[in-house]
């Protein structure tokens, strides 16, 4: 069954969409709209998946939603195990397809994704809470700023909202329709340095431009499952370092209702 919670739309694959309608969209109270956050991420994987594609934007709104506490290799682990990618989709079809040795049973594949979540989600989440709790229990809906009406960014962090929303719209094009020509490939390891904030590797834009490694020719080629796992096993980490330093910076004020302006004393 879909957790209530979720049923507000305000989940982190919706959200980091950034879409027309985004602008308008707020969160209650901080810690309280991020577990809601990550409980529909949560459902979301027990529900499966209709591709690989979608796996790899659920494993970064993941990232997004535990405040970059995931494991730094947990992407490239997951993503490079086809027993285990299969295991993550919802049709039993499409599980064999990706691997033979996949389980056509229903059960078998949600009780790996149920470990997933045991062994990867809660305890990420959990950190998460820990280095967040101090800065955004002050605006929980019950002991929060007094008339505290919403909190719009994840956590209460602009900086983190505005970082996340473009990492996400970059692996969804990279993931789409990647760049082909030599200026595109150039621009487009700009914005992952610019987006990863200087957390990419040195030497990494010569390794993009080489036109005989593998990133160049995994960009220039299309959508593939080496370009995933080359997300996976570079770019994603870098994302999540960045998440994890901007998720104790830059905390938003809650916006509060209008509230009369008492007399000073004296």
């Amino acid at each position: 069954m879909t957790d209530p919670m979720a049923a507000d739309g305000h989940h982190a694959l919706k959200w980091l969409a950034s879409d027309d309608g985004s602008v308008d969209r707020s969160f209650a109270a901080g810690l309280d709209s991020l577990r809601a956050q990550q409980r529909h991420l949560q459902q979301s994987l027990r529900d499966g998946f209709q591709t690989r594609t979608e796996v790899l934007e659920w494993c970064h709104a993941v990232d997004v939603v535990s405040g970059g506490q995931t494991p730094e290799t947990w992407h490239e682990d997951l993503v490079q195990d086809r027993w285990e990618v299969a295991c993550l989709m919802a049709d039993a079809d499409d599980r064999v397809a990706i691997c033979d040795q996949a389980p056509s049973d229903d059960e078998t594949a949600d009780a790996f994704r149920r470990r997933l979540i045991r062994k990867v989600l809660l305890p990420a989440f959990q950190d998460a809470t820990e280095l967040l709790r101090e800065r955004v229990a002050e605006f929980s809906d019950e002991e929060g700023v007094k008339d505290a009406e919403r909190i719009q960014y994840v956590a209460g962090r602009p900086r983190l909202h505005q970082r996340a929303v473009e990492q996400h719209g970059m692996l969804r094009r990279t993931l789409r329709d990647p760049p082909r020509v030599e200026s595109e490939v150039m621009a487009w390891a700009e914005d992952i340095i610019h987006m990863t904030e200087g957390h990419v590797r040195s030497g990494f834009i010569e390794d993009v431009l080489d036109r005989h490694g593998d990133w160049w020719h995994s960009l220039t080629r299309g959508p593939s499952v080496r370009l995933e796992w080359l997300l996976a096993g570079e770019i994603f980490p870098a994302m999540n370092a960045t998440l994890s330093e901007l998720v104790t910076n830059s905390n938003e004020l809650a916006d509060v209702a209008g509230r009369p302006k008492e007399v000073p004393p004296g």
